[in-house]
């Protein structure tokens, strides 16, 4: 039973069957915030580093002979201090990748379970329905989570030092040396903080979402409102259109009409939709008749 007495009785007496809105799904902010700063730590710590000890070299004799057009290069040093470079940051964000992702999830998870129950209480009438509890489906999606993060984690650093390589070897066949080779350095550091901050924004949602979603499914919700976010400079015009609109686990509508992707609202790349669970009355009738 998903609505109180009172209400189920109310619901049955009406002609047409109603539909019951809970309030929306709102991720719980923190969550994100405190997973931006911790990949933010972490990438000020290798992008500062790696700024540091490149300039360290380009500031040595050997340098300096190599630029004014000597005989000298600096091109099997820089090769040695890039690769050291790589194997320590990747080496770093590795090690911090797991646990960093699994605190995430682990905190989503938590927030989903006491929004979720907070709206369904609203839904049913004041019923207090349990929704921590867990499921295959579930479980699936926390691993899945954490697996995916994992991966996003580790491709910042390796993202990252790939450029550095890239232009510091282009500094020194062009002769230009820190005249290029800073300016690159500054580019790369702050699509790097903006790439990591935009992972942990994105991935906190689409978690949160995800983890609702099969709670909803695992207590019997069949459907969910959509709810466009409002926000942004240029919206998804059909995610737009779909604010307001009902719609089924079972049957979920086109999230990406370039590749006809279906899904729930953040499961699209930086996408800031949400959802409200809906219980529509009409489907227990049916299951009884």
């Amino acid at each position: 039973m998903m609505l109180t007495k009172k209400r189920t009785a109310w619901a049955a007496a009406r002609k047409e069957p109603p539909v019951f809105k809970g309030p929306k799904l709102n991720h719980n902010a923190a969550v994100g915030v405190r997973y931006v700063a911790a990949l933010g730590s972490l990438t000020a710590q290798m992008t500062a580093q790696v700024k540091r000890e490149v300039i360290r070299l380009y500031n040595t004799d050997a340098a300096g002979s190599h630029f004014a057009q000597d005989a000298a290069s600096i091109g099997s040093q820089a090769r040695i201090l890039v690769n050291s470079l790589q194997d320590r940051f990747n080496a770093l964000f590795a090690k911090k990748a797991k646990p960093l992702a699994e605190g995430m999830v682990d905190s989503a998870t938590k927030a989903s379970a006491s929004g979720l129950h907070a709206s369904l209480q609203e839904l049913s009438g004041g019923m207090s329905l349990k929704t921590s509890i867990g499921s295959p489906a579930l479980s699936n999606i926390t691993k899945a989570s954490v697996a995916e993060n994992v991966g996003l984690i580790k491709s910042i650093s390796s993202e990252y030092l790939t450029k550095v390589q890239g232009a510091v070897m282009r500094s020194i066949t062009t002769g230009n040396g820190l005249q290029d080779l800073i300016p690159a350095l500054e580019q790369y550091e702050g699509q790097t903080h903006r790439r990591a901050r935009n992972i942990a924004l994105d991935q906190t949602r689409k978690v949160y979402n995800s983890v609702n979603k099969a709670r909803m499914q695992a207590i019997g919700i069949k459907k969910f409102m959509w709810h466009h976010s409002g926000g942004g400079a240029n919206p998804r015009e059909d995610h737009v259109e779909m604010d307001g609109q009902i719609y089924s686990f079972d049957a979920l509508p086109v999230i990406d009409e370039r590749t006809g992707e279906r899904g729930i609202p953040g499961q699209a790349p930086n996408c800031r939709c949400t959802m409200s669970p809906i219980f529509d009355f009409s489907d227990t009738q049916e299951t009884t008749e």
